[in-house]
């Protein structure tokens, strides 16, 4: 008898972790199950018979330890005295199956490389426990050009000084036309120490600026968190925005920064162009490790880079006239075709 008894004991206890199963993988909000089909989930997965009065017991057990299950109460009377019905139990998941497909968006709309968005998006939808189609079998994003990314020490600095309100100081970086990162410097030829009071941290497509008030200026300065270097907490505090033009109603990210992102079609090609040293930063922050240095004069720079020419195209346009492209061919005609309109549409001999 005390064999059986334990026997039934040890069937009691399993079975509520049985029941918390079938609710976290079978169940949410939209898909509540009925004491019913948690009898008949029992059964098929797990060979256990119970009836619907030990389900209740087992259900009102999870809920009264705390765990995340939920039910509608009914209202009813019986014999003169209240006999509330408890129905529709499932698992309140903290991310619902919209805030899931949302962040899934996110990720395919990112610049992540396509097979770590899939594996991603997998991992979320795996953490949903209960299945869903997320409609992105035939999607597949678009990888960024090797873009630089800071490092996450950086950011941690910059996230605790703009929490606790203190100034930091830091190298700013450039390239130049040997293809190194070097910090900036002062008149004298010294390596610039830059005192900054940080408020903002934005991110966009891909990159994150850093909005703050250099010491002694009067005016909100962004700066490229990934040509930060160095960054150090320092105890002074921050200079009040009030006291800062401009910012004196808090900072509004859009009045000192802007996206105007635009996809291009077309097949990959090798292009080259001659650029001015001084253009160095911006071609390692826009193209990263695609951009490979051909070659390197004092004061220009020869680039190749296996992108769809109509990018090198309008890059090379818009750092004009800093920028010549030398190949291929067909690209050399389209910018000097767009440069004589230009020409023509301005007024120019």
């Amino acid at each position: 008898m005390t064999g059986l008894a334990e026997r039934k004991g040890r069937g009691r206890k399993i079975s509520i972790v049985h029941i918390a199963q079938i609710l976290l993988s079978e169940s949410d909000a939209e898909h509540p199950l009925s004491q019913q089909q948690i009898l008949a989930f029992l059964r098929e997965r797990y060979g256990m018979e119970m009836d619907r009065k030990a389900v209740r017991r087992n259900l009102e057990a999870l809920r009264g330890g705390g765990l995340p299950v939920v039910c509608r109460e009914v209202e009813r009377v019986i014999e003169g005295k209240p006999a509330p019905l408890s129905l529709d139990w499932y698992w309140d998941h903290d991310l619902t199956k919209e805030d899931m497909k949302a962040l899934i968006d996110l990720l395919y709309f990112s610049h992540l490389p396509a097979a770590e968005v899939r594996q991603l998006a997998q991992k979320l939808k795996n953490l949903y426990m209960r299945p869903f189609d997320d409609g992105k079998a035939a999607v597949k994003n678009i990888p960024a050009l090797n873009q630089l990314e800071p490092p996450d020490e950086t950011l941690a600095v910059l996230a605790e000084a703009i929490e606790n309100k203190k100034m930091i100081q830091f190298f700013y970086d450039h390239y130049e036309a040997d293809g190194k990162r070097y910090h900036g410097k002062d008149i004298g030829g010294i390596d610039h120490v830059y005192r900054v009071s940080p408020y903002v941290v934005a991110a966009s497509d891909g990159r994150y600026f850093l909005l703050g008030n250099i010491d002694e200026k009067d005016e909100i300065t962004p700066f490229a968190v990934e040509l930060l270097d160095s960054v150090s907490l320092l105890e002074e505090e921050v200079r009040p925005q009030k006291t800062i033009p401009g910012a004196e109603m808090g900072i509004r990210v859009s009045d000192f920064l802007s996206v105007l992102s635009r996809t291009y079609a077309g097949p990959s090609e090798k292009c080259r162009f001659e650029a001015d040293w001084k253009l160095m930063t911006d071609i390692v922050t826009d193209f990263g490790k695609s951009a490979f240095i051909v070659s390197a004069t004092q004061g220009q720079v020869l680039v190749e880079i296996e992108a769809p020419p109509v990018i090198i195209f309008a890059w090379a346009l818009k750092n004009a006239p800093l920028v010549k492209v030398v190949a291929p061919a067909a690209l050399v005609k389209s910018v000097r075709e767009a440069a004589a309109n230009l020409t023509r549409l301005y007024g120019g001999g």
